[in-house]
């Protein structure tokens, strides 16, 4: 993926798990005014499919995004593009350690 879809497939995935999560958790992400968001790179689909399972079962908002596969991306076919994880705090994002930041 070209940075312009990579950065439009992180904006679905972002705004996705924010509008899943509590009312409480969206205000407190928020009450700074900024609200970091990061950006991690995935090796592979069994990758992030593990990560999804992990923030599931620790009851986090969560956002799986496949891309609908219009003809000018991935051969037409529908495609997981990105995963979107909470808001969470540095202390719920632990179990993400093993990825590194997009470069």
């Amino acid at each position: 993926m070209g940075s312009g879809k990579i950065a439009s497939q992180a904006g679905h995935a972002f705004i996705g798990a924010f509008l899943k999560s509590p009312t409480e958790r969206q205000l407190e992400y928020h009450k700074d005014g900024i609200g970091t968001k990061v950006c991690l790179a995935c090796p592979n689909l069994e990758a992030m499919n593990k990560a999804y399972d992990a923030a599931l079962m620790h009851g986090f908002p969560c956002a799986y995004i496949v891309d609908s596969g219009c003809a000018n991306f991935f051969g037409g076919e529908p495609t997981p593009t990105a995963l979107g994880i909470g808001p969470l705090t540095r202390q719920e994002a632990k179990f993400l350690k093993k990825f590194q930041l997009m470069k």
